[in-house]
């Protein structure tokens, strides 16, 4: 027999809570894609850069460009010249009217030729819109920008977002400027706090659950899209709740919550798995798995395992 100290599941009251898994979102993704044609020459960032706004990110081979420019120019340049030479001769009304449209529209289709090709040149350069982090890379040099849907994908996650998908009979008890709590196992269980901003009102049409977004900041960006996170939405609804004591929880291999419950012989425990809510000063909510009375083990868990023998 295993020497154990257990105790025995008290309710209180307390405000309920909804529990659900969440999944990390940007608050806003912007797909960059090149505004010209060719093919690409450097990508200058990777996947976590930090970025300013108009950074330069990737560019493509521009070389027809320049030399379509350089033509452009000349051709200008020349038309220019002719018109500065002829206008005082039009001025002086020995050149026809005619003649001098034609002078003038030479220049104007010149000057705009030569802006055009400046403009190719720019669309060469893919720029940050704005200051933020570099999502997703999906280029590589030698690559045709035109065979790229959205080659580099920059997030902003200053302020990030949890979504969770909400079952029709709880939507209701959801509202926005909610308080919510959520813990990340990625970052060692460390919990963060926010607000709910965003609650959807038509229903997924195979799911028939609502997504709903918590909002928090996020300064140091240690938090990162597609985490999975475990949310607690506390609802205000005072009811009776179970507590335990944190000790009496430990984690399978699954990362599964249970306890050791004490048989009513007293001789006995069975594992039985179970879920938490909010931790306060009383304990642990204990959302199910167990039920006012039952007694748990709290001291001595560590050598039990299912239908380990017990003394108290």
């Amino acid at each position: 027999m295993i020497k154990v100290i257990a105790e025995t599941i008290q309710s209180a009251k307390g405000s309920s809570s909804l529990h659900y898994s969440g999944t990390i979102e940007p608050q806003q993704t912007i797909p960059l894609t090149f505004e010209g044609i060719g093919t690409v020459e450097r990508v200058l960032v990777q996947a976590g850069d930090m970025v300013r706004k108009g950074q330069v990110l990737a560019t493509i081979d521009k070389a027809d460009d320049i030399a379509l420019n350089g033509a452009t120019v000349a051709k200008y340049k020349q038309a220019k010249d002719a018109y500065n030479r002829l206008k005082s001769v039009y001025e002086k009304g020995s050149l026809p009217e005619i003649k001098w449209v034609e002078i003038e529209t030479n220049l104007k289709e010149a000057e705009s030729q030569m802006q055009l090709s400046k403009s190719s040149i720019r669309k060469c350069t893919m720029r940050a819109p704005t200051d933020g982090m570099i999502g997703k890379r999906n280029i590589e040099p030698g690559q045709n920008s035109v065979s790229l849907r959205a080659p580099i994908e920059l997030v902003k996650i200053e302020t990030i977002l949890v979504k969770i998908s909400v079952a029709e009979n709880e939507i209701s008890r959801i509202k926005k400027g909610q308080k919510a709590v959520f813990t990340i196992s990625a970052l060692n269980g460390r919990s963060f706090e926010g607000v709910v901003s965003n609650v959807g009102i038509v229903a997924d049409e195979i799911s028939r659950t609502y997504e709903v977004k918590i909002k928090t900041k996020n300064p140091d960006y240690e938090i990162k899209p597609g985490m999975v996170c475990d949310v607690n939405l506390n609802t205000n609804i005072e009811k009776d709740l179970l507590y335990i004591s944190k000790n009496a929880v430990s984690k399978d291999g699954d990362d599964k919550n249970y306890v050791f419950v004490v048989s009513p012989d007293k001789k006995h425990v069975t594992k039985q798995e179970v879920i938490l809510g909010y931790y306060n000063e009383t304990g642990i909510e204990v959302v199910s798995g167990l039920t006012a009375g039952q007694t748990v083990v709290v001291e001595g868990k560590e050598k039990l395992s299912n239908n380990s023998l017990i003394r108290l």
